[in-house]
């Protein structure tokens, strides 16, 4: 398999946009199916991250912090998107 210039990058807007369209449909599941057992499998999931922190330097003030939701449907989205890649 030969590497293509730019194909890390596209690998990544790739599985970025494969996350958010598979978050897209946790959602959609979510609001088609409330309280069933779709929404518990597809919509729900883990959030881990980094709780926000402040760096105040008295002249600029900087916030860290990310959150990263992850629940089967954007698993799923990825892992399509890994197959669309690995086609191209």
């Amino acid at each position: 398999m030969t590497r293509r210039p730019g194909s890390t990058a596209g690998l990544i807007v790739l599985l970025v946009l494969g996350a958010l369209v598979g978050a897209l449909l946790g959602e959609i599941i979510r609001l088609l199916f409330p309280g069933g057992i779709l929404e518990q499998l597809f919509a729900r999931g883990v959030s881990p991250g980094l709780s926000p922190a402040t760096m105040d330097l008295r002249v600029l003030s900087i916030t860290f912090g990310f959150t990263v939701r992850l629940n089967l449907a954007s698993l799923l989205g990825i892992a399509l998107a890994l197959l669309v890649y690995r086609r191209l």
